[in-house]
């Protein structure tokens, strides 16, 4: 048992769940760093977060009772001003008066010289452990990321302080020692109050390191948020392999981290509903389950079961009791989600469209049903510009695709938009093609989510976050800071996402030139440049070099399905030694040409070239001008960088021996033609001159 551990819990009401673990997170490094850099740690100093529904707080190991005095040297002044006719001057002795040195004042030699100047050494005490527990407590307290701020009273009746949510018992002791410290009046101590339901009232602490152990033994609480995790997870575990080895319960780590929020000591529990509900979609009980009442699915052979697994806060002698309260519970909840389907089922989808001419989509771009239209328009257009097909009328599908939003399950669960509309549509004999992709339109909704399935549902999807993007970049709507309401950022990732990993081969530049509402040229160019900004982290994300994924996508390549292809081809060659002298030569060509203001449509002159190493680049322009068009046919975009190779000494010597801007104005622009040339055939898929930055 250490005598030099710091322990410190603030004891609350009820906290937060949404913030609980980020506050205690906070709180504990913002502390423990203060403390590393004012030295209070010493050697393997370690840190545990404490995170529960009703506390917050740390352990760190390894803290000295006082910072480290330190010797130090203060600047006075210069010399000159300081010490006069062999004594210190009248201004010395003032300063030297403020700093607590005056005795220093008798002798020259007291001090140090530097440049001219007088400094003194002084020599700092440590700071306590309890004086700066207090004052950073108060500061970090204040720093505290809360959503919401409480306003409460404390005891006296008169003073109000302001927190999460009220504070009710503090600890603050370092080994056995209670810190005397004061935070929103609250006085340290040193008693643990344990469950509100499993323990006794307060259980006193003899040590600092005591406070885990006689947490969870005593106490009944698991203070660490990945213990009470793990915890769940085991105990989930356990209930599925009793069931059976054909039963499993979904990974859900969002749910976890809230449930663990919600319990201070975890227990797993199988409860059941009636087996009538088994007739709604799995989806609907699913959501249902894990938004309401945040209960696990259990499922058997990958169907859902009508078990599912509870996480109580408490351990009664009769757990029934728990699980029938539940079970309870769940029946009204089912029971809605019953009748809102009964009640869809009641109208065919077809007859939900007639409802999109009054949900108005956004008020400056009309109803939904005119939104619609513009799916349909952009569906046809990369129908007729892809190798995707489909044979269904588009503009059936993008209008029965958001019939579901004026379904009543929609509108209890909005999760629900597109999977309810396939469900409707297939009971109303719809193709399963076509049904797939009224559900399928939305995907990918988040990070590493799924991909639409088949042509349809990709051109349905691409054609309804197009249409996202240029209607609300048209209007002005385009995302601010962290700020995006219309969630832009995911729906230009999506469309990167399908065009790359479904390899298909559509010019997006030319698509958003074709559909972008005429007059809005600024617009519109922010959008192009939102999306390859948004192309490039996408890549960058995957691990690839800043500079190579800037080469690839600086000029912003109309085709992007290959894009991945063309980065590593260029971080390849970018190992190769001669790449380096390849982009320097790339960007003084690039330089030369920016200064040039003549156009350089028409050929180079053959009969213009007059050195030998003019002739020579020219001819190298030429073989690896043709030997790169078979290796963009078949995107062997390795071999086609490599055979730029070839133009590093023609380059090298044309330099050398060639003045650009020569005297004769014909020779002078053909020179600049020839550097164009060079300059097309080098940064055919990528601008090399930015390597050489």
């Amino acid at each position: 048992m250490s005598e030099n551990t710091l322990l410190f819990e603030l004891l609350c009401e009820e906290l937060p769940p949404a913030s609980q673990k980020q506050m205690s997170d906070f709180l504990a490094t913002e502390i423990f760093n203060q403390l590393k850099q004012n030295k209070f740690t010493l050697t393997n100093a370690d840190l545990k977060i404490y995170s529960t529904p009703r506390r917050i707080g740390f352990k760190i190991s390894h803290i000295a009772n006082q910072s480290p005095d330190e010797l130090t040297e203060i600047k006075l002044m210069p010399k000159k001003i300081g010490w006069v006719e062999d004594q210190a001057s009248a201004p010395m002795i003032k300063k030297l008066e403020s700093l607590n040195l005056l005795d220093l004042k008798d002798s020259l030699d007291n001090f140090i010289i530097r440049d001219d100047v007088l400094y003194a050494k002084k020599n700092i005490e440590g700071v306590h452990l309890v004086d700066f527990m207090q004052k950073e407590l108060n500061q970090v307290l204040k720093r505290m990321p809360i959503e919401k701020v409480m306003s409460y009273q404390l005891a006296d009746g008169w003073t109000s302080v302001n927190f999460a949510r009220p504070a009710i018992n503090l600890i603050c002791m370092h080994g056995g020692e209670i810190l005397d410290i004061e935070i929103l009046g609250l006085k340290a101590n040193n008693f643990v109050h344990g469950h509100r339901f499993e323990s006794i009232d307060s259980i006193s602490l003899k040590n600092a390191d005591q406070y885990e152990q006689v947490l969870e033994e005593k106490g009944n609480v698991i203070p660490q948020f990945d213990k009470r995790y793990d915890e769940i997870q085991n105990q989930i575990s356990c209930l599925i392999n009793n069931l059976g080895d054909n039963f499993s319960c979904p990974t859900d780590n969002e749910l976890l981290e809230e449930v663990t929020t919600l319990v201070e000591k975890p227990n797993a529990l199988l409860g059941s509903f009636d087996s009538q509900f088994l007739d709604i979609p799995s989806e609907c009980l699913i959501l249902s389950m894990k938004s309401n009442q945040k209960y696990f699915p259990v499922l058997k052979d990958n169907q859902l079961t009508n078990k599912f697994i509870l996480i109580s806060n408490i351990k009664p002698k009769d757990p029934s009791l728990v699980v029938k309260g539940n079970e309870k519970v769940i029946y009204p909840r089912l029971a809605d989600a019953e009748f809102f389907f009964s009640q869809d089922k009641k109208r065919s989808l077809i007859s939900m469209v007639s409802d999109l001419d009054n949900i108005v989509y956004h008020q400056k771009l009309g109803s939904l049903n005119e939104r619609c239209l513009r799916v349909s328009k952009i569906f046809n257009y990369i129908k007729e510009n892809t190798t995707l097909h489909s044979n269904h009328n588009s503009v059936h599908l993008a209008q029965l695709a958001k019939a579901d939003l004026s379904s009543l399950m929609v509108g209890e669960f909005p999760e629900l938009q597109g999977i309810m509309g396939k469900y409707y549509a297939l009971s109303s004999n719809m193709d399963e093609d076509f049904a797939q992709a009224i559900e399928d339109h939305y995907k990918p909704k988040f990070s590493g989510d799924e991909l639409p399935q088949n042509d349809s549902s990709i051109l349905l999807s691409l054609a309804d976050k197009f249409v996202t993007l240029i209607d609300l970049f048209s209007i002005g709507e385009k995302p601010s800071g962290v700020k995006d309401p219309f969630a832009l950022r995911r729906a230009a990732i999506s469309i990167i996402r399908i065009l790359i990993e479904c390899d298909i081969n559509l010019d997006l530049i030319e698509l958003i030139n074709k559909n972008f509402p005429s007059g809005q040229e600024e617009n519109k160019d922010y959008l192009i440049d939102f999306i390859f900004d948004r192309l490039q982290n996408f890549i960058k994300d995957r691990g690839y070099e800043t500079l190579v994924v800037q080469s690839v996508c600086d000029s912003k390549p109309r085709l992007i399905n290959d894009i991945i292809l063309k980065v590593e081809a260029v971080n390849e060659f970018k190992k190769i030694d001669i790449s380096e002298n390849l982009a320097q030569s790339n960007k003084r060509v690039l330089n030369i040409l920016k200064k040039y203001e003549n156009s350089l449509t028409e050929k180079v002159n053959q009969d213009l070239l007059e050195s030998d190493s003019e002739k020579l680049l020219y001819q190298s322009i030429l073989k690896v001008t043709e030997n790169n068009k078979i290796f963009l046919e078949v995107k062997n975009y390795k071999s086609l960088l490599n055979n730029l190779i070839h133009l590093s000494e023609p380059i090298d010597n044309f330099f050398e021996d060639t003045m650009v801007n020569a005297d004769n104005k014909n020779i002078k622009h053909n020179r600049h033609l020839l550097l164009s040339d060079l300059n097309k055939a080098m940064n055919i898929i990528a601008n090399l001159s930015v390597l050489g930055t």
